[in-house]
């Protein structure tokens, strides 16, 4: 806005140029009314057949009657024109003034700087000009504000989830939509990645893919598209208190980046057609939000390789570390139970001395899967160390912790790797460790606990699950699992 302030100081002032078109106009004129003067003679010789037409007493004050009256049609041309040319001379100056000093011109301004239309001539035509100007100057300030505005939230935060709910919101607002959904990623697949005023149920798209022909339709042509309730969008409902009902109709507003889909926006909308306003809001912000949405994707995606084991494909120990002290400092404050687990393959040297690196990296990812696909979701496993894994399992005691790890534990012991012409085998000792049976005020202090366990397994003879219960170190067959847990541990071949 300093740009518009500092282009209105450097324009041209009154008084710059020696050309006047009032002088001008004053010097016109005159020489009518001189004219007039000089022609009035002939005239009134023929008319009245007299030669004292030609006196130049007559001629003299022909002449000086054409000047007065030249003065005097220059001077109402002052008072009646110059008024109506100031007026709007004064509009401009208020608009002018509220540019320079205002980000965005606010609706009051507006009516202050459109002018009244007075007369239905080329002055009305000239207020009806000024007046279309001023609109378009505030549409194009409303939208720079918008669009400045959306580029401070998305600012704030380069995480994928908190940009998608910043460009969702934004959008939403300018068609003030009761009800929204966000979908990010490639073309063909889609995740949902935000969402306001609908119900997450089962009914509701997690994956948004081509199967919805109007949404391939969209993402092809990269425009926007506006649809009636039509099959294929039962899904798509308004929650209230009143219950849920369907939109009267649906907006597809895909985001483009690099002439690439980068997510969908679906919007519940009315059954009114978008303003010229509202699609130049659209396309201006969808625009605008595209490469954010991008970005965070690269971001995401940046992450994501900066966290992961290039061997194995699990976490590293910088990001396990974080991870287990999230989930840690969420136990502390809600009394949940957390476990960690440390695990360590059985004479892995050894192992790597006899059959090569390359072996051992076959053991290690595939301890490293079986680990992985015999955990929830929710839980985490982490590359400690060479051939040392930890793992955290939010939410579950000490008991349920040593029956999980002890069905990992019979899983890697009974698979086995094709190396050439052999079946290779490996087997691992673990150490359990449980908050709040173990006293931890620090989850560094839980590792402790489980690595002295693992310990105690190594000096029992390895390839079993050992649990530090804070006063002694417990072997798995010493503890009192339920019938349950005991049949899921000893059923894994």
């Amino acid at each position: 806005m300093n740009d518009t302030k500092n282009a209105l100081e450097k324009a041209p002032k009154y008084g710059s140029t020696n050309r006047s078109v009032l002088r001008n106009l004053l010097l016109s004129m005159l020489a009518f009314g001189l004219a007039v003067g000089l022609i009035f003679p002939p005239f009134a010789r023929i008319v009245l057949d007299t030669d004292r037409a030609y006196s130049v007493i007559f001629i003299f004050m022909c002449v000086i009657a054409g000047l007065i009256v030249g003065v005097f049609n220059f001077i109402i041309f002052r008072v009646v024109v110059s008024k109506e040319l100031t007026h709007i001379q004064e509009g401009m100056l208020h608009v002018n003034e509220n540019i320079a000093d205002a980000e965005v011109l606010e609706d009051d301004c507006l009516e202050e700087c459109t002018l009244d239309i007075t007369s239905a001539d080329i002055i009305g035509d000239i207020s009806l000009s000024f007046n279309a100007m001023t609109q378009e100057i505030f549409k194009r300030l409303e939208l720079e504000g918008e669009t400045r505005f959306l580029n401070s939230e998305l600012m704030r935060s380069v995480e994928l989830e908190e940009v998608a709910k910043t460009i969702l919101t934004q959008l939403a607002t300018v068609v003030s939509a009761k009800a929204g959904i966000l979908y990010g990623g490639k073309a063909d697949d889609m995740h949902l990645l935000s969402h306001f005023g609908v119900d997450r149920t089962e009914d509701l798209t997690t994956i948004m893919t081509d199967q919805f022909g109007p949404v391939d339709k969209s993402l092809k042509s990269g425009i926007i598209l506006t649809y009636q309730e039509k099959e294929g969008w039962e899904w798509f409902s308004q929650s209230t208190p009143l219950g849920n009902f369907r939109p009267g109709s649906i907006l597809l507003i895909p985001l483009m980046a690099k002439q690439q889909p980068v997510g969908l926006i679906v919007l519940a909308g009315s059954n009114q057609p978008l303003s010229q306003k509202q699609q130049k809001s659209l396309e201006t912000l969808r625009s605008f939000a595209a490469p954010y949405l991008d970005n965070s994707f690269l971001h995401k995606r940046i992450t994501e390789l900066a966290a992961i084991d290039d061997l194995t494909n699990i976490l590293n120990r910088r990001f396990g570390m974080r991870r287990l002290k999230e989930e840690f400092s969420r136990s502390t404050r809600h009394g949940i139970p957390i476990s960690a687990i440390m695990v360590d393959i059985d004479n892995f040297k050894d192992f790597n001395d006899t059959f090569g690196h390359n072996a051992g990296d076959a053991v290690l990812k595939m301890v490293a899967a079986t680990i992985q696909s015999n955990l929830r979701v929710e839980d985490m496993v982490c590359r400690y160390g060479g051939e040392e894994f930890l793992i955290a399992l939010a939410g579950a005691g000490m008991n349920d912790s040593a029956a999980i790890i002890e069905r990992i534990r019979r899983a890697v012991e009974t698979n086995f790797i094709n190396w050439g012409n052999k079946h290779l085998k490996v087997t691992m000792s673990c150490g359990i460790a449980t908050y709040p049976v173990v006293r931890a005020s620090v989850c560094e202090e839980l590792i402790t606990s489980a690595d002295k366990a693992l310990y105690a397994a190594k000096e029992f003879g390895r390839n079993q699950v050992t649990i530090n219960d804070g006063t002694q170190i417990l072997r798995f067959a010493e503890l009192k699992i339920g019938d349950s847990e005991k049949a899921n541990s000893d059923g894994v071949q």
